[in-house]
């Protein structure tokens, strides 16, 4: 699998190259990623409860392989399913790192059936009975992959780590608060008659937009202190105003166009994108087929047609290849994994939120370090989008910006 590496603008004009991963993964694609991290050397692993972890879970699925080895698949275990996604939510964000790995597996230990412990995270031998029953094996293994995930992601981050760091300046979680607070100037005028709790909050969110504007915390922090006892927080508050939405803007904005798209106002109902012919029908017939279901919208009577053509330089196209992450490159290309199953909802997902890129629609979910908490911490802006979460889906807000950039 190759790592990816992804251009990555920040708010404070600088562009670097940084490895990224996609929030959601499959448990096999994570396994792809500790082996390629392995391969490369990259998987140097220090802290004990994470290579717990990690052992836990690769033995986990070389069980769940024997179990499956003797069952068909209507009965076959399997760990997702479209019912399991769930996404990140923007108020609940994902927090990982060795604190938290450490207390999720000595809870799995705790917790989980001592047959389970014996084998998963012990000496004793895998064997083509799961000893409990499906439902419960299932949900079990269901966190023993969780923290397998969040271990070997951290295991990937670790140089990287100040990359990252930076990318704090970019958490829009502090204007989402914010836009979110009914009359937000008259809180910040009556400060200092606000709760504690409350009061907390909203110094933390107006630092979160400072932040936004490339400031260093302790500077926010100074600035803050001031404009609270000048009892001035709305001028604090509007001096990043514009910078903030325009963080959060840049998240759901298409640049850079394709050219290679037709919808008009004379036919508004059809906007036709052209793609490469991949010459294997079974494959023709699955890009089409998945693309234009779920770029379609019922209410607004519009749907994307997809045509294939011969191909030529700037045409979009795609390419399997053997244990990588799918994504896009270079704006045209789109690479799968080959060792997938076409027709997992997974994998029909992803070509679906792939091709959103390839109408250069940008991914709205966000990842960065947090130093003074030695954690990675990441979410979604929405995990009804699409281009958010694998929980979401097309809708009005995408269809909005396609047709402000390809309406003619």
């Amino acid at each position: 699998m190759r790592l990816l590496l992804a251009l990555i603008a920040i708010s404070i004009g600088q562009v670097q190259a940084v490895y990224h991963l996609p929030l959601e993964m499959s448990f096999e694609e994570y396994q792809n990623l500790y082996s390629e991290l392995k391969q490369t050397k990259s998987a140097i692993i220090k802290d004990e409860y994470v290579r717990e972890s990690i052992d836990g879970g690769e033995k986990m699925s070389s069980w769940i392989k024997l179990i499956n080895s003797s069952r068909t698949e209507e009965n076959a275990i399997r760990l997702t399913s479209k019912g399991t996604q769930r996404g990140i939510p923007i108020e609940t964000p994902s927090k990982y790192g060795p604190s938290t790995i450490k207390a999720n597996l000595l809870k799995l230990k705790k917790e989980m059936p001592k047959e389970l412990v014996s084998v998963i995270f012990g000496e004793n031998d895998i064997t083509k009975t799961p000893m409990i029953n499906d439902a419960e094996f299932i949900k079990w293994c269901r966190k023993v992959s969780g923290n397998y995930q969040s271990a070997v992601r951290w295991t990937g981050m670790q140089k990287w780590l100040s990359h990252y760091a930076k990318r704090k300046a970019q958490d829009v979680r502090g204007f989402y608060f914010l836009r979110n607070l009914e009359n937000l100037d008259e809180h910040l005028n009556k400060f200092g008659e606000l709760n504690p709790d409350k009061a907390s909050t909203i110094k933390e969110a107006l630092i979160g937009i400072c932040l936004n504007s490339g400031k260093t915390k302790k500077s926010c922090e100074r600035k803050i202190t001031k404009a609270i006892k000048k009892k001035d927080l709305v001028s604090f508050k509007n001096s990043y105003w514009t910078t903030a939405i325009n963080n959060w803007n840049g998240f759901y904005e298409i640049t850079n166009p394709r050219k290679d798209v037709v919808w008009t106002k004379k036919s508004p109902g059809v906007m036709a994108v052209v793609f490469k012919d991949p010459k294997n029908p079974e494959i023709a017939n699955w890009l089409k087929d998945n693309i234009e279901d779920e770029f379609q919208l019922t209410e607004k009577n519009w749907a994307l047609e997809l045509n294939f053509v011969p191909g030529k330089a700037g045409t979009a196209y795609i390419e399997f290849q053997k244990n990588v992450t799918p994504h896009v490159s270079g704006g045209n290309k789109v690479v799968m994994d080959a060792n997938t199953e076409l027709e997992e909802y997974g994998v029909k997902w992803t070509i679906r939120h792939e091709f959103g890129h390839i109408l250069r629609i940008p991914d709205c979910y966000h990842e960065f370090y947090d130093k003074e908490e030695n954690l990675m911490i990441n979410y979604q802006l929405d995990v009804t989008d699409l281009m958010c979460s694998r929980a979401g889906a097309m809708n009005e807000r995408i269809y909005k910006e396609l047709e402000k950039h390809y309406m003619k």
